[in-house]
């Protein structure tokens, strides 16, 4: 077994600066280490953070792009509202001209649906399945004709039925009827199927009868003129705009 070696002052102070020197190193690398560690930590918290802030900031971009889409079709909502009126208002005047025609609202007419009524006529609505009484009668599309003695068969235009009610009018009596005019053709109507023949030939028979027949006749001659002469008038104008 070797002796041992025995170290001179000199060389124990020289070893121990040479370990103080490692042990300084040592310790620098190590605070070097945790510098850096603690760096990154740190950028990477501020790396979540800027991750975080991007997402807070484009969820505020979607939200008020989704607002501003709602604004922007906002105005697209409200213009449905006016093509809905038309598209009611169509519906609206095709009701009306539905119902002008049925004699049971022929109390109260202005003016205007007169004037309609006086130059279309009655309308006489074909292939009904008219609706049996009490006593299996119903009305017949044989009542619309008249027989005369002469053999001639003679369309009763006047004559109007109203499905509504299950009734029949007299169109012109219906519409220019007097005070002495007391017919229930020419007022509430006839459902008296029974005896509707006799009813009608002695209505047919009466003054007041001929009279508002002629009354309608020279109206709608008048309302059919008047048509011809604004016809003529603007076909005037349209021959003066193009010279």
């Amino acid at each position: 077994m070797l002796p041992t070696k025995h170290l001179s002052g000199a060389q124990k102070r020289k070893k121990r600066k040479q370990l103080d020197q490692a042990a300084e190193s040592q310790m620098g690398a190590l605070h070097r280490f945790l510098s850096v560690s603690s760096n990154a930590e740190v950028g990477q918290d501020q790396g979540h953070q800027h991750v975080a802030d991007v997402d807070a900031n484009n969820e505020q971009n979607l939200d008020a792009e989704a607002n501003a889409n709602d604004d922007t079709q906002a105005p697209g909502d409200d213009n449905q509202a006016p093509e809905d009126d038309v598209e009611d208002q169509g519906h609206q005047q095709e009701d009306e001209m539905s119902t002008i025609f049925d004699p049971r609202t022929w109390e109260c007419l202005d003016n205007r649906k007169k004037d309609i009524l006086i130059e279309k006529g009655p309308v006489r609505e074909l292939n009904l399945q008219f609706p049996k009484d009490s006593t299996a009668r119903h009305l017949s599309y044989a009542y619309y004709s008249r027989n005369l003695s002469n053999g001639e068969i003679v369309d009763r235009k006047w004559l109007v039925y109203s499905k509504h009610v299950d009734k029949v009018y007299c169109f012109c009596c219906k519409l220019f009827k007097s005070n002495q005019n007391k017919s229930h053709l020419a007022s509430d109507g006839v459902r008296d199927w029974k005896h509707l023949s006799e009813k009608l030939k002695s209505h047919e028979n009466s003054e007041e009868h001929l009279t508002c027949m002629s009354t309608w006749n020279e109206l709608r001659l008048r309302l059919s003129k008047n048509k011809t002469i604004d016809d003529e008038m603007q076909r005037e104008i349209a021959k003066e705009k193009e010279r």
